[in-house]
């Protein structure tokens, strides 16, 4: 039987496959965290990138944030996660809006999904992120009783909710964020209450939040830019 000869441009793509894995290759020889594109060297404070195929948060170093800035870059593929993070002390939400969602935790966080095209809402849980399904009438009755929520960019930013202890704390924030904070529950949750641990470590991470937002509050039915 004759030899087969791939065609040229399966070659060329075996090639390409071939560089790509050389590539990663060395960059897991090499010490620190790398850029998950393009395997360079992160600064400590770098920024992520949302790959949409998978709802994935990749690290990202300054030149891929950069490319990957522009709409549509990479063929959609993958979304900049802004920075912003806004608190909304004059947000509006009864408690009976609140018991609607019938969560069995007093945190969540929604985004609107343009792969889904629908609103998705997701509460963090000693198990990872839980979706809970959120009807469309309930989240057009907060947009319009809070028009800020109309500036969240899709994807990529959330509206963060914690009513956990008392509290009624609600934010705009990126999505990374919202990663953050599901790992942490993940991580730190012990028994069926959680541990003094997990609500210590809870406390921080909003403390952080409000830090972040220092600076950034809008009023209600406003938006910063």
């Amino acid at each position: 039987m004759p030899a087969y000869h791939p065609p040229d441009t399966t070659r060329a793509s075996l090639k390409g496959l071939r560089r790509f894995a050389s590539k990663h290759q060395m960059a897991a020889q090499l010490p620190g965290e790398r850029c998950e594109l393009c395997s360079a060297a992160l600064a400590p404070e770098h920024r992520h990138l949302l790959d949409l195929s998978r709802q994935a948060i990749l690290c990202s170093c300054q030149a891929c944030s950069i490319l990957f800035n522009a709409r549509g870059s990479g063929n959609g593929q993958y979304r900049l996660i802004p920075e912003r993070c806004v608190a909304l002390p004059d947000f509006h939400m009864t408690d009976q809006q609140w018991e609607a969602l019938m969560l069995p935790v007093n945190m969540v966080y929604l985004f609107q999904s343009s792969v889904e095209q629908r609103l998705m809402a997701f509460y963090p849980s000693p198990a990872g992120a839980t979706e809970s399904l959120l009807s469309l009438e309930s989240w057009e009755e907060l947009v319009d009783h809070n028009p800020v929520l109309q500036g969240l960019e899709p994807d990529v930013e959330a509206l963060l909710i914690n009513r956990g202890r008392d509290r009624h704390e609600y934010y705009i924030v990126p999505l990374d964020a919202c990663y953050r904070l599901v790992g942490l529950i993940r991580r730190r949750w012990r028994g069926l209450s959680g541990g003094e641990e997990v609500w210590t470590e809870i406390a921080r991470f909003f403390a952080e939040m409000n830090r972040r937002a220092s600076g950034q509050t809008v009023a209600k039915g406003g938006c910063d830019a």
